[in-house]
Protein backbone atom coordinates (compact mmCIF):
# COMPACT_ATOMS: atom_id res chain seq x y z
CA UNK A 1 0.00 0.00 0.00
CA UNK A 2 0.95 3.78 -0.50
CA UNK A 3 1.38 5.70 2.47
CA UNK A 4 -1.17 8.31 2.20
CA UNK A 5 1.41 10.85 3.37
CA UNK A 6 2.53 11.06 0.15
CA UNK A 7 -0.15 12.55 -2.46
CA UNK A 8 -1.50 10.85 -5.30
CA UNK A 9 -2.22 13.16 -8.41
CA UNK A 10 -5.22 13.49 -10.24
CA UNK A 11 -3.98 11.71 -13.08
CA UNK A 12 -2.97 8.65 -10.37
CA UNK A 13 -5.75 6.24 -11.53
CA UNK A 14 -5.40 6.83 -14.85
CA UNK A 15 -1.40 6.22 -14.81
CA UNK A 16 -1.92 2.58 -13.07
CA UNK A 17 -4.98 2.03 -15.77
CA UNK A 18 -1.76 2.83 -18.41
CA UNK A 19 0.37 0.26 -16.86
CA UNK A 20 2.38 2.52 -14.61
CA UNK A 21 4.79 0.07 -12.57
CA UNK A 22 6.95 2.30 -10.80
CA UNK A 23 6.27 5.61 -8.53
CA UNK A 24 9.08 7.74 -6.85
CA UNK A 25 8.53 10.37 -4.57
CA UNK A 26 8.90 14.00 -5.46
CA UNK A 27 7.69 17.29 -3.67
CA UNK A 28 5.76 15.06 -1.10
CA UNK A 29 3.67 13.23 -4.01
CA UNK A 30 3.76 9.66 -5.79
CA UNK A 31 5.06 10.52 -9.62
CA UNK A 32 5.14 7.39 -12.04
CA UNK A 33 8.27 6.52 -13.50
CA UNK A 34 7.58 3.62 -15.33
CA UNK A 35 6.00 1.97 -17.90
CA UNK A 36 7.89 0.35 -20.64
CA UNK A 37 11.57 0.31 -21.05
CA UNK A 38 13.43 3.80 -21.33
CA UNK A 39 14.57 3.41 -24.33
CA UNK A 40 10.70 2.19 -25.86
CA UNK A 41 9.87 5.38 -24.57
CA UNK A 42 12.47 7.46 -25.51
CA UNK A 43 12.03 6.83 -29.30
CA UNK A 44 8.15 7.15 -28.81
CA UNK A 45 9.19 10.78 -27.76
CA UNK A 46 11.49 11.38 -30.32
CA UNK A 47 9.08 9.90 -33.03
CA UNK A 48 5.56 10.63 -31.95
CA UNK A 49 4.64 11.63 -28.52
CA UNK A 50 4.28 10.29 -24.65
CA UNK A 51 1.99 11.99 -22.06
CA UNK A 52 3.56 12.47 -18.48
CA UNK A 53 1.75 12.77 -15.36
CA UNK A 54 4.13 15.78 -13.99
CA UNK A 55 1.43 16.99 -11.37
CA UNK A 56 4.42 16.59 -8.98
CA UNK A 57 6.03 20.26 -9.85
CA UNK A 58 3.74 21.34 -7.43
CA UNK A 59 2.67 24.69 -8.26
CA UNK A 60 3.72 27.74 -6.02
CA UNK A 61 1.15 31.02 -6.27
CA UNK A 62 2.88 34.42 -5.32
CA UNK A 63 0.44 37.28 -6.07
CA UNK A 64 -0.68 40.65 -4.65
CA UNK A 65 0.33 44.34 -5.12
CA UNK A 66 4.49 43.31 -4.39
CA UNK A 67 4.20 40.13 -6.46
CA UNK A 68 6.43 41.36 -8.87
CA UNK A 69 9.84 43.08 -6.37
CA UNK A 70 9.22 39.79 -4.28
CA UNK A 71 9.54 37.66 -7.57
CA UNK A 72 12.67 39.37 -8.42
CA UNK A 73 13.98 39.32 -4.85
CA UNK A 74 13.75 35.10 -5.10
CA UNK A 75 15.48 34.82 -8.55
CA UNK A 76 18.29 36.38 -10.52
CA UNK A 77 16.36 37.06 -13.20
CA UNK A 78 14.69 40.50 -14.05
CA UNK A 79 11.07 39.21 -14.08
CA UNK A 80 10.35 42.85 -14.48
CA UNK A 81 11.11 42.35 -18.45
CA UNK A 82 8.43 38.99 -18.54
CA UNK A 83 4.81 39.79 -19.79
CA UNK A 84 1.24 38.12 -18.62
CA UNK A 85 1.17 35.59 -21.15
CA UNK A 86 4.82 34.38 -20.64
CA UNK A 87 7.01 31.92 -19.08
CA UNK A 88 10.32 32.02 -17.83
CA UNK A 89 12.95 29.02 -16.79
CA UNK A 90 14.03 30.55 -13.45
CA UNK A 91 16.93 29.92 -10.56
CA UNK A 92 16.06 30.51 -7.07
CA UNK A 93 19.07 31.09 -5.27
CA UNK A 94 20.25 30.63 -1.51
CA UNK A 95 22.62 33.33 0.05
CA UNK A 96 25.54 31.72 -0.96
CA UNK A 97 24.13 32.25 -4.49
CA UNK A 98 23.78 28.16 -4.31
CA UNK A 99 20.38 26.94 -6.60
CA UNK A 100 17.31 25.63 -4.61
CA UNK A 101 15.29 24.93 -7.12
CA UNK A 102 14.73 25.63 -10.92
CA UNK A 103 11.11 26.30 -11.86
CA UNK A 104 9.47 27.43 -15.23
CA UNK A 105 7.70 30.71 -13.74
CA UNK A 106 4.57 31.77 -15.21
CA UNK A 107 3.60 35.41 -15.51
CA UNK A 108 -0.72 34.01 -14.74
CA UNK A 109 -1.09 38.45 -14.39
CA UNK A 110 0.57 42.12 -13.72
CA UNK A 111 0.55 41.11 -9.95
CA UNK A 112 0.33 36.75 -10.06
CA UNK A 113 2.95 34.80 -10.59
CA UNK A 114 3.18 30.88 -10.44
CA UNK A 115 6.47 28.57 -9.84
CA UNK A 116 6.43 24.78 -11.59
CA UNK A 117 8.54 22.98 -9.39
CA UNK A 118 11.26 20.79 -9.34
CA UNK A 119 11.86 18.71 -5.74
CA UNK A 120 12.18 20.83 -3.62
CA UNK A 121 9.53 22.90 -0.96
CA UNK A 122 9.66 26.28 -2.71
CA UNK A 123 5.98 26.85 -0.67
CA UNK A 124 7.91 27.29 2.76
CA UNK A 125 11.03 28.54 1.28
CA UNK A 126 8.77 31.64 -0.03
CA UNK A 127 6.79 31.93 2.46
CA UNK A 128 10.15 31.89 5.09
CA UNK A 129 11.39 34.67 2.84
CA UNK A 130 7.89 36.60 2.50
CA UNK A 131 7.74 36.88 6.69
CA UNK A 132 11.12 38.62 6.67
CA UNK A 133 10.44 40.80 3.36
CA UNK A 134 8.75 43.75 3.66
CA UNK A 135 6.09 42.79 0.96
CA UNK A 136 2.67 42.80 0.75
CA UNK A 137 2.21 39.39 -1.29
CA UNK A 138 0.18 36.20 -1.01
CA UNK A 139 1.92 32.63 -1.12
CA UNK A 140 -0.25 29.95 -1.62
CA UNK A 141 -0.05 26.61 -3.20
CA UNK A 142 -3.24 26.51 -5.82
CA UNK A 143 -5.29 22.98 -6.67
CA UNK A 144 -3.05 23.63 -9.96
CA UNK A 145 -1.92 20.24 -11.95
CA UNK A 146 0.47 19.71 -14.73
CA UNK A 147 0.93 16.87 -17.10
CA UNK A 148 3.03 17.10 -20.52
CA UNK A 149 2.60 16.03 -24.01
CA UNK A 150 5.58 15.85 -25.61
CA UNK A 151 7.38 14.78 -28.84
CA UNK A 152 7.01 15.52 -32.76
CA UNK A 153 2.61 14.63 -32.75
CA UNK A 154 1.86 16.96 -29.51
CA UNK A 155 1.06 19.94 -31.63
CA UNK A 156 -1.68 18.10 -33.18
CA UNK A 157 -2.74 16.28 -30.72
CA UNK A 158 -2.91 19.37 -28.33
CA UNK A 159 -4.96 21.19 -31.03
CA UNK A 160 -7.29 18.55 -31.80
CA UNK A 161 -7.91 18.85 -28.28
CA UNK A 162 -7.99 22.39 -27.06
CA UNK A 163 -8.39 24.08 -31.11
CA UNK A 164 -6.30 25.68 -33.24
CA UNK A 165 -5.39 28.39 -31.25
CA UNK A 166 -3.10 26.44 -29.86
CA UNK A 167 -0.88 25.99 -33.04
CA UNK A 168 0.48 29.81 -32.80
CA UNK A 169 1.17 29.35 -29.20
CA UNK A 170 5.08 30.81 -29.20
CA UNK A 171 7.87 29.06 -26.82
CA UNK A 172 7.31 29.67 -23.50
CA UNK A 173 4.22 31.20 -23.85
CA UNK A 174 1.23 29.70 -22.48
CA UNK A 175 -2.65 30.41 -22.81
CA UNK A 176 -6.17 29.76 -21.02
CA UNK A 177 -8.33 26.73 -22.68
CA UNK A 178 -10.55 24.38 -21.89
CA UNK A 179 -12.97 20.83 -23.25
CA UNK A 180 -15.67 19.68 -21.87
CA UNK A 181 -16.03 22.19 -19.50
CA UNK A 182 -12.24 21.12 -17.89
CA UNK A 183 -10.34 24.30 -17.33
CA UNK A 184 -6.69 24.33 -18.26
CA UNK A 185 -3.41 26.55 -18.60
CA UNK A 186 -1.95 25.34 -21.41
CA UNK A 187 1.98 26.12 -22.50
CA UNK A 188 5.09 25.51 -25.21
CA UNK A 189 7.15 24.27 -22.39
CA UNK A 190 8.55 20.80 -21.27
CA UNK A 191 11.35 18.68 -20.08
CA UNK A 192 12.45 16.88 -23.73
CA UNK A 193 14.02 19.30 -26.08
CA UNK A 194 11.24 17.82 -28.11
CA UNK A 195 8.59 20.16 -29.45
CA UNK A 196 6.12 19.83 -26.24
CA UNK A 197 3.22 21.37 -24.23
CA UNK A 198 2.50 21.58 -20.44
CA UNK A 199 -1.52 21.41 -19.61
CA UNK A 200 -1.70 22.44 -16.16
CA UNK A 201 -5.04 21.17 -14.98
CA UNK A 202 -7.22 24.27 -12.73
CA UNK A 203 -8.71 22.34 -9.72
CA UNK A 204 -8.29 18.01 -8.83
CA UNK A 205 -11.59 16.87 -9.61
CA UNK A 206 -11.46 15.73 -13.41
CA UNK A 207 -7.99 14.13 -14.28
CA UNK A 208 -8.88 11.16 -15.12
CA UNK A 209 -11.27 12.84 -17.85
CA UNK A 210 -8.93 15.46 -18.86
CA UNK A 211 -6.43 11.94 -19.53
CA UNK A 212 -8.92 9.85 -21.43
CA UNK A 213 -9.73 12.76 -24.06
CA UNK A 214 -6.06 13.22 -24.39
CA UNK A 215 -5.41 9.90 -24.89
CA UNK A 216 -8.55 9.00 -27.09
CA UNK A 217 -7.09 12.58 -29.68
CA UNK A 218 -3.49 11.28 -29.47
CA UNK A 219 -4.19 7.30 -29.68
CA UNK A 220 -3.94 7.32 -33.58
CA UNK A 221 -1.27 9.58 -33.61
CA UNK A 222 0.75 7.07 -31.66
CA UNK A 223 0.59 8.61 -27.76
CA UNK A 224 1.92 6.52 -25.39
CA UNK A 225 2.18 7.48 -21.26
CA UNK A 226 5.68 7.43 -20.21
CA UNK A 227 7.48 9.62 -17.87
CA UNK A 228 10.27 12.45 -17.67
CA UNK A 229 12.83 10.96 -20.47
CA UNK A 230 15.95 10.41 -19.06
CA UNK A 231 17.80 9.66 -21.85
CA UNK A 232 16.25 12.97 -24.41
CA UNK A 233 16.73 15.72 -21.40
CA UNK A 234 20.57 14.40 -21.55
CA UNK A 235 21.15 14.68 -25.00
CA UNK A 236 19.30 17.66 -24.77
CA UNK A 237 21.85 19.49 -22.03
CA UNK A 238 18.49 19.90 -19.77
CA UNK A 239 19.77 19.60 -16.32
CA UNK A 240 17.80 17.86 -13.41
CA UNK A 241 17.36 19.18 -9.90
CA UNK A 242 18.62 16.79 -7.31
CA UNK A 243 20.91 15.45 -9.61
CA UNK A 244 22.73 17.98 -11.84
CA UNK A 245 21.69 20.73 -9.63
CA UNK A 246 22.29 20.45 -5.91
CA UNK A 247 21.99 23.60 -3.62
CA UNK A 248 25.89 23.62 -3.65
CA UNK A 249 26.24 24.28 -7.46
CA UNK A 250 25.64 28.09 -8.67
CA UNK A 251 24.10 29.31 -11.84
CA UNK A 252 27.61 29.93 -12.93
CA UNK A 253 28.93 26.55 -12.93
CA UNK A 254 25.82 25.61 -14.18
CA UNK A 255 27.03 27.41 -17.53
CA UNK A 256 23.61 29.42 -16.66
CA UNK A 257 25.60 32.80 -16.44
CA UNK A 258 22.71 34.33 -18.24
CA UNK A 259 19.95 33.54 -15.91
CA UNK A 260 21.68 36.26 -13.85
CA UNK A 261 21.39 39.78 -13.91
CA UNK A 262 23.16 41.68 -11.92
CA UNK A 263 22.08 44.98 -12.64
CA UNK A 264 18.51 44.92 -11.71
CA UNK A 265 18.82 45.45 -8.49
CA UNK A 266 19.17 43.19 -5.11
CA UNK A 267 18.14 39.37 -5.05
CA UNK A 268 18.65 36.72 -2.28
CA UNK A 269 22.52 35.86 -3.03
CA UNK A 270 23.49 38.46 -5.08
CA UNK A 271 26.60 39.26 -3.53
CA UNK A 272 27.98 35.55 -3.09
CA UNK A 273 27.13 35.31 -7.06
CA UNK A 274 29.14 38.45 -8.29
CA UNK A 275 31.95 37.37 -6.28
CA UNK A 276 31.86 33.66 -7.94
CA UNK A 277 31.59 35.67 -11.36
CA UNK A 278 34.26 37.91 -10.31
CA UNK A 279 36.79 34.94 -9.71
CA UNK A 280 35.55 32.69 -11.80
CA UNK A 281 34.00 28.80 -11.15
CA UNK A 282 35.66 26.37 -9.28
CA UNK A 283 33.89 23.70 -11.67
CA UNK A 284 31.92 23.65 -14.57
CA UNK A 285 29.26 21.31 -16.36
CA UNK A 286 30.44 19.61 -19.17
CA UNK A 287 28.96 17.50 -21.40
CA UNK A 288 30.85 13.92 -21.55
CA UNK A 289 30.98 10.89 -23.78
CA UNK A 290 31.98 7.67 -21.50
CA UNK A 291 33.80 4.09 -23.20
CA UNK A 292 32.89 1.06 -21.95
CA UNK A 293 30.21 -1.22 -22.32
CA UNK A 294 26.04 -0.16 -23.18
CA UNK A 295 24.84 1.43 -19.59
CA UNK A 296 21.56 -1.02 -18.87
CA UNK A 297 20.65 1.45 -15.78
CA UNK A 298 21.05 5.01 -15.47
CA UNK A 299 23.67 5.88 -12.23
CA UNK A 300 22.36 5.47 -8.67
CA UNK A 301 25.00 8.18 -7.05
CA UNK A 302 27.72 10.43 -8.05
CA UNK A 303 30.46 9.03 -9.99
CA UNK A 304 34.11 10.35 -9.15
CA UNK A 305 36.23 11.16 -12.15
CA UNK A 306 39.82 11.61 -12.26
CA UNK A 307 43.05 12.05 -13.91
CA UNK A 308 45.35 9.70 -13.14
CA UNK A 309 45.49 10.15 -9.32
CA UNK A 310 44.06 13.16 -9.41
CA UNK A 311 40.11 13.85 -8.39
CA UNK A 312 38.84 15.61 -11.31
CA UNK A 313 35.39 15.86 -10.78
CA UNK A 314 31.72 13.98 -10.99
CA UNK A 315 29.57 12.66 -13.00
CA UNK A 316 26.25 13.71 -12.03
CA UNK A 317 24.04 12.11 -14.95
CA UNK A 318 24.56 9.33 -17.11
CA UNK A 319 22.19 7.41 -19.56
CA UNK A 320 23.07 5.36 -22.89
CA UNK A 321 21.90 6.95 -25.84
CA UNK A 322 20.24 5.26 -28.24
CA UNK A 323 20.57 7.90 -31.36
CA UNK A 324 24.58 8.67 -30.21
CA UNK A 325 25.24 4.81 -29.68
CA UNK A 326 27.04 5.84 -27.15
CA UNK A 327 27.46 6.54 -23.12
CA UNK A 328 26.65 10.11 -22.63
CA UNK A 329 26.01 12.51 -19.18
CA UNK A 330 26.90 15.02 -17.47
CA UNK A 331 30.34 15.94 -15.79
CA UNK A 332 30.83 18.51 -12.89
CA UNK A 333 34.44 19.27 -13.88
CA UNK A 334 36.97 20.79 -11.85
CA UNK A 335 37.79 23.72 -13.52
CA UNK A 336 40.91 22.95 -15.04
CA UNK A 337 39.69 20.32 -17.39
CA UNK A 338 36.66 21.95 -18.17
CA UNK A 339 37.56 22.44 -21.29
CA UNK A 340 36.34 20.46 -24.89
CA UNK A 341 38.31 17.30 -25.78
CA UNK A 342 39.41 16.77 -22.23
CA UNK A 343 39.94 12.97 -21.72
CA UNK A 344 39.56 12.02 -18.02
Amino acid sequence: GLNPRLRKSPFFASTLKYGATEFHPYNGMWMPVGYDTPINEYWNTIERAGIWDVAVQRIVEISGPDAEAFMNLLTPRDVSKTQPGQCRYVFLTNQDGGVINDPVMLRIDQDRFWLSTADSDMYLWAKGVSTFADYDVDVQTPHVYPLQVQGPKSPAIVSAVFGDAILDLRYYHWMHASVNGIDVVVSRTGFSSEVGFEVYLLGNERGDELWEIIMKAGKPLGLAPGSPNRIRRIEGGVLDYGSDIMPFNNPIELGMQRLVDLDKGDFIGRDAIARIIDAGPERMVMGAFMDGAMFEKNNEHRWRVWDGDKPAGEVSSAVYSPRLERNIGFIHANIEYAEPGTRL
